[in-house]
């Protein structure tokens, strides 16, 4: 306020008074979504100076390996007070330090380690996690199906990735024979950056992953004489209702019969 105290009058000093918003960013938005949530939400604040931000090379980048200059996957999800002073810069540096700070209360370096993989790559694991389920009880046992492949070198054929960076409207048979690194129907192993920002829970399945089913587990039960000469482990999933819950299985003859269930639904085409 500005106030005259001979006279004891006050007015309120609109142009110096400090406002603020609330921006929620949802889980599995991507760097880009970001970018344009905070332009449309916040006064004041643009997708392109967000891009200059994370170009300048200033911010922290905690857990990303030298050589790779994206922030995908580093800027934590959720609802932030966004003040009048604040600049681009300095709300990403916010969400950057909450990541960091949730990854490490969850023990992401010693879940690293125990996984046979990097921080950076657990959270490339949590975004495919975050952009695959809807359901929650299922980010876990997606996240072994994950780990399993991984450890036998099978291509993670993960449809969410192709979408990354692809063009708007971009059908999905042309992204499958797609020369890119996004592309893992045709790469093995994880995708060089993340896909979007992960939310905690996503993290948590990513460095928790669910263990594999009992031999008496239907999953493992169904498996002919032959297929259980083999350890029975999750290596496939597909979509199976219209909540978005999925059909697992151990062999690829069960998993066709799995699609072949999900496309007799009208599920799947």
């Amino acid at each position: 306020y500005q106030c005259d105290w001979s006279s004891d009058v006050c007015s309120s000093d609109l142009d110096n008074a400090v406002t603020e918003v609330e921006v929620v960013f949802p889980e599995g938005f991507t760097v880009a979504q970001i970018a344009a949530r905070l332009e449309r939400d916040a006064p004041g604040f643009t997708a392109a100076d967000v891009d200059v931000a994370l170009a300048s090379g200033e911010l922290a980048a905690p857990f990303r390996p030298d050589g790779v200059g994206s922030y995908e996957g580093l800027l934590f999800p959720a609802l932030y007070r966004v003040a009048s002073y604040e600049q681009e810069a300095d709300v990403l540096g916010r969400m950057i330090e909450e990541m960091r700070s949730r990854a490490l209360a969850n023990d992401i370096e010693a879940a690293a380690q125990r996984l046979g993989r990097t921080p950076y790559e657990i959270i490339i694991i949590a975004s495919l996690i975050e952009k695959e389920v809807k359901v929650a009880e299922e980010r876990a046992l997606v996240s072994r199906v994950i780990h399993n492949r991984l450890e036998l070198e099978m291509e993670l054929q993960i449809d969410a990735a192709l979408y990354y960076g692809a063009p708007e409207g971009a059908d999905f048979a042309s992204l499958k024979v797609a020369n890119s690194p996004y592309n893992l129907y045709a790469v093995k192993g994880l995708p060089p950056t993340p896909i979007a920002n992960p939310g905690e829970a996503s993290l948590i399945a990513a460095m928790n992953p669910a263990d594999d089913p009992t031999e008496a587990d239907p999953i493992c039960t169904a498996r002919t004489r032959k297929e259980k000469q083999q350890p029975c482990r999750l290596l496939f999933y597909v979509l199976s209702d219209a909540e978005g819950r999925h059909a697992f299985s151990s062999t690829y003859r069960l998993h066709e019969l799995n699609v072949a269930a999900a496309q007799a639904a009208g599920v799947l085409p």
